[in-house]
């Protein structure tokens, strides 16, 4: 069991000078009292920076070393930090110191910086070769999460429920880590590897005889490919891990960026709509050049007309005068040279009636000159189509000047931002899930060469066993037995599983009976294979509405089932947990914390847990109390409530 004895830190984060934290032996929960920028978090990380060497910020990034030092140190020119804790691990008492130091007077970047660890266990010094080993047996870093935990991270343990989560697994990896089933595992692949073993004896003995050299010979070989597929299987699988990791380090990224995503995408949409309507504006311009060059027949447009109705007027009023020549003629010659037939003296009359006093008619041939010279004259109006055109220019200024004006906002609000990383951050998420697609198709691929390479094995292996030969039938007989044993220990594994996996599901729903509060409604959890635990009501049917709270408390009662069943049991460092928790939810969790581990330690904000509701809720399992004392914006101290 792990127990943390002393934290001293100095020159980290907001805390200057050196500052202690002492935690009680006496079983309970230990509560630090800090406002926002105080440093809770940074209390935090320096247990996790003391045993991994590493500060994770938003997002579970890690941030960079030289970002660490306190300001207000650095401004006066002294860099570097240091972080010194005690603990006792199985009895033994630990001292574990780790620091970085500044290599140059004004460093600027990591590399600036010289790292320094040193162990002690009971007083003496461990070896560098040996206190990597020792640490990672201590508190291994990939099932830190169950100990040193905000309420940031208990949000991931929401993807346990989701089948197509590929997050899920992840984490339901490390909770058997933690609950130690990998070393079951482990024990199932010893006796697989001995049964190989025997199997290439068997194939070595069969090949030195020569009835049974080819098929020795033959079974060696497959064997041999057995294996290398075996191993690229399992690289395949490692770098499948791998890839998501490097997907949920980026989902945590994008989440945390999202703000800052969204800022660039909006910026970047308004930028695109100022250039359409930049280029539409172009366009127009161009269409205004078009439509203009028939403009100056826009000027000749009423004059034109004009003069085509009077020539259709003068040229009506020449075909009438023509009309009344010709019946002239015929009433002189008694004779129409149209139709060519003699006048009647009666219709004669009539003619001459109609006749008047009309003058001689001029030739129509000029005033038809004149209608088609007007008439094919392409006269055209283009004001309207210019002042609409002008219209849609003016409309696209505005646009422009509006979206780069938006743009321009946006960027204000992304001043303290590092979009380059952003924007990296998406690319390396786009890559790394073509890579998974990729990868999961080589498993898939791989994965059937093997079964049908195990096929070919064990036909071998049968052919050989037939052979009957006494030096053989031993060998073949101890590769069954290991085999066989193997399959056992592999139910038995199961079996545990299904076990633990009942136990975790038991001491979740106790806790989370405790810490709900809608204790009537509901009759406790159900665990899945991967972990996932869903809340039953007491109808018996799960509650599909979960809301974002009791998702939370869903979360903090499984970290504490796998604090009572795990074979390593340590500490629960918790800043900020009740974030989506309500005044009810927040009063039950706080009341059953020490149910949780042997040794809690609880950063919160006064507005979270007030000093006198936690005294009232603890009561005599609150074992101390601290405060982060503002100095100034640089400099907290810490400093014990009596």
């Amino acid at each position: 069991m792990l127990l943390l004895k002393k934290l001293e830190i100095e020159g980290f984060g907001p805390f200057a000078d050196k500052q202690v934290l002492l935690f009680p032996a006496k079983p309970g929960v230990l509560v630090v009292y800090g406002e926002n920028m105080r440093g809770k978090t940074t209390l935090l990380n320096a247990i996790r920076y003391a045993f991994f060497g590493k500060v994770l910020g938003r997002g579970r990034r890690e941030r960079l070393v030289h970002s660490l030092s306190n300001r207000e140190r650095a401004s006066a020119g002294k860099f570097g930090f240091n972080v010194a804790l005690e603990f006792d691990f199985d009895g033994q008492a630990f001292e574990l110191y780790r620091g970085h130091e500044a290599r140059v007077p004004s460093p600027i970047n990591d590399g600036d910086y010289r790292s320094e660890i040193l162990l002690r266990r009971g007083g003496q010094v461990v070896s560098q070769q040996e206190q990597d080993r020792l640490l990672a047996q201590i508190f291994p870093e990939d099932i830190s999460r169950f100990f040193l935990f905000d309420g940031e991270l208990l949000q991931e343990y929401e993807e346990l429920i989701i089948n197509e989560s590929e997050v899920g697994p992840q984490i339901s990896s490390a909770i058997e880590r933690i609950l130690g089933v990998p070393i079951l595992k482990a024990g199932r692949r010893h006796l697989l590897e001995l049964a190989d073993e025997a199997d290439r004896q068997a194939a070595t003995e069969a090949s030195r005889h020569q009835e049974t050299q080819s098929l020795g010979n033959a079974l060696q070989a497959a064997i041999t490919l057995r294996k290398a597929q075996q191993d690229e299987l399992v690289r395949l699988k490692d770098n499948l891990a791998d890839l998501t990791r490097q997907k949920g380090e980026s989902d945590a990224k994008l989440a945390a960026d999202r703000r800052a995503a969204d800022l660039m995408n909006r910026r970047q949409d308004a930028l695109n709509r100022a250039a359409a309507a930049a280029t539409r504006q172009v366009d127009l311009r161009l269409d205004i050049k078009r439509v203009m060059s028939d403009a100056w027949r826009t000027v000749l447009h009423e004059p034109i007309r004009k003069a085509r109705e009077q020539a259709q007027i003068n040229l009506q009023s020449q075909i009438e005068a023509l009309k009344v020549e010709l019946r002239r003629a015929a009433v002189e010659r008694s004779h129409c040279d149209i139709c060519e037939q003699d006048v009647a003296p009666a219709l004669r009359s009539r003619l001459l009636a109609t006749l008047g006093d009309a003058g001689a008619a001029r030739p129509a041939d000029q005033a038809s000159i004149r209608l088609g010279a007007v008439g094919g004259f392409r006269d055209l109006d283009v004001s309207g189509e210019v002042r609409q055109l002008v219209r849609q220019i003016q409309d696209m200024a505005v646009v422009v000047q509006h979206e780069r004006e938006e743009a321009k906002d946006l960027l204000s609000s992304l001043a303290d931002t590092d979009q380059a990383s952003v924007r990296s951050t998406q690319a390396t998420y786009v890559e790394v899930i073509e890579q998974i697609a990729i990868v999961k198709q080589g498993i898939e691929k791989q994965a059937a060469q093997l079964e049908q390479q195990e096929t070919r094995v064990d036909g071998l292996r049968r052919k050989l066993q037939n052979t009957a030969r006494a030096d053989l039938m031993a060998v073949e007989a101890r590769a069954k037995l290991l085999r066989d044993s193997a399959a056992v220990f592999d139910d038995a594994v199961e079996a545990y599983k299904t076990d633990l996996r009942k136990r975790v599901e038991a001491s979740a729903a106790e806790l989370f009976l405790a810490m709900t509060t809608e204790k009537t409604d509901y009759a406790g959890l159900r665990i899945n294979n991967d972990y996932g635990l869903t809340i039953i009501h007491t109808d018996g049917r799960p509650e599909d509405a979960r809301s974002a709270g009791a998702e939370h408390v869903v979360a903090l009662a499984l970290m504490g089932a796998l604090q009572q069943n795990a074979p390593l049991r340590g500490p629960i460092v918790m800043d900020s947990p009740f974030g989506r928790l309500d005044d009810g939810h927040t009063s039950n969790v706080v009341s059953g914390l020490h149910k949780m581990a042997d040794q809690v330690v609880l950063l919160v904000y006064e507005a979270e847990v007030g000093r006198q509701r936690a005294r009232e809720l603890l009561g005599s399992r609150l074992v101390a109390e601290y405060e982060l004392e503002r100095v100034n914006s640089r400099r907290t101290n810490i400093r014990e409530i009596r």
